[in-house]
């Protein structure tokens, strides 16, 4: 039987008992729920149409009503109009709330908690309508006048601490994502690990097959059976993008980013709990064992919301989102800002690879010595000893 072969029979096994499980496909219909949730309500909640009341003595001029309903198509919202008696009557309807804005003769009416937006146009509207009677009565012509309205602003270029708000949450919600998933894949690895050595069907195991065999056959198999659940959850995200349901199209782009960081990040931290949890020879003692890697998992998480998320163009959320632990969770984050280098990218992701074959090589030999030591826990001095010795002190 070939390594290959081996190893795939026991992903297999180990697949095949994972995918029947009640609870695997319990979770994996929860987390769609739970995705598809994330993308509706919101839009149900928030993406209301959006409407302005404009309150004036009397009749809005048409010429203000005309500049507001064409500044109201551009803008995706609608202007309603309400008159009163007077400019006392304009400021109480606005205090009352029956008013966004109240305009009277040279005054502009407004609350600290309506949103400055419709104020400044109504305020542009006003000018514009003046400085275009003064411009008519200096004598110019209407094609002046109109050549003068034509002049346009300097251009805005955004130099926030992110691009876009919408790709930014779903760089936050894919940080998230990927220390859950890496978390539960490292407990089932752990528990897997734990309970085959326990239960001696790691022996039974061994008789046929090496170590390495039964290593990688399980690590495989807990990263596509999670893998497929990212996935899953992925699936009401990716469809939005698509139909551009208040998602930016870039966000498709963070979204397959996003599995690629999983890969990375499950091949540096899986075979670390694997080998932690042979160490054990009760199923009990599997989460102690584990503990330290799940601290510097949570360490890299905490990192990453509250530095990177805080400030992504920092130096210190630029080391974090480059150092390998901490990167499979910080850079899809730091990314989703819109003003990451391709180098820094590249340089993460390398990193990440190259730290992920040493910890595979060392993660394998620590598990391949760990599980033929049973009847006891495993202290470290023992996986540097040879079998012989560790044969002859377990006889003793």
């Amino acid at each position: 039987m070939t390594w290959w072969r081996g190893t795939g029979l026991v992903a297999q096994r180990s697949l095949l008992e994972t995918f029947r499980s009640r609870t695997y496909r319990i979770i994996t219909a929860l987390l769609l729920l739970a995705s598809a949730a994330a993308v509706v309500v919101p839009r149900l909640v928030l993406d209301q149409p959006t409407t302005y009341t404009l309150a004036t003595v009397g009749e809005a001029p048409q010429p203000l009503r005309a500049a507001l309903e064409s500044a109201a198509r551009r803008g995706d919202f609608t202007v309603e109009y309400t008159a009163r008696a007077d400019a006392p009557a304009v400021r109480q309807a606005v205090r009352d709330g029956d008013a966004t804005v109240g305009l009277t003769d040279r005054t502009l009416f407004t609350t600290s908690e309506v949103d400055l937006t419709f104020p400044g146009l109504v305020s542009q509207a006003v000018v514009s309508l003046e400085s275009a009677a003064r411009l008519r009565a200096a004598g110019l012509t209407p094609e002046q006048i109109a050549s003068l309205a034509s002049v346009r602003p300097p251009q805005q270029v955004a130099v926030g601490r992110v691009a876009s708000g919408e790709r930014a949450a779903v760089g936050f919600g894919v940080g998230i994502a990927l220390y859950l998933a890496l978390t539960f894949a490292g407990s089932a690895i752990s528990t897997a690990v734990a309970v085959e050595k326990s239960t001696r069907v790691s022996e039974v195991l061994l008789a046929v097959l090496r170590p390495s065999q039964v290593l990688v056959g399980t690590v495989s198999a807990v990263g596509a059976a999670t893998l497929a659940q990212l996935l899953v959850l992925g699936v009401p995200l990716a469809v939005a993008v698509r139909l551009g349901y208040g998602l930016p199209a870039v966000a498709s782009g963070d979204l397959a980013l996003a599995v690629v960081w999983f890969v990375l990040g499950f091949a540096v931290y899986a075979f670390l709990f694997a080998a932690s949890a042979a160490l054990v020879d009760k199923v009990t003692e599997a989460s102690a064992a584990v503990a330290p890697v799940t601290t510097v998992l949570v360490i890299g998480y905490m990192l990453s919301i509250i530095v990177v998320m805080g400030d992504p163009s920092s130096a210190w959320g630029t080391v974090i989102s480059m150092f390998p632990l901490s990167a499979p969770m910080a850079m899809p984050i730091r990314w989703s800002g819109g003003e990451v280098p391709v180098w820094q990218l590249v340089t993460a992701m390398a990193l990440t690879a190259g730290t992920a074959v040493l910890l595979v090589y060392a993660g394998s030999a620590v598990y391949q010595r760990a599980l033929v030591i049973t009847g006891h826990r495993v202290r470290w001095h023992e996986l540097f000893r040879r079998p012989s010795e560790n044969a002859h002190a377990a006889t003793r």
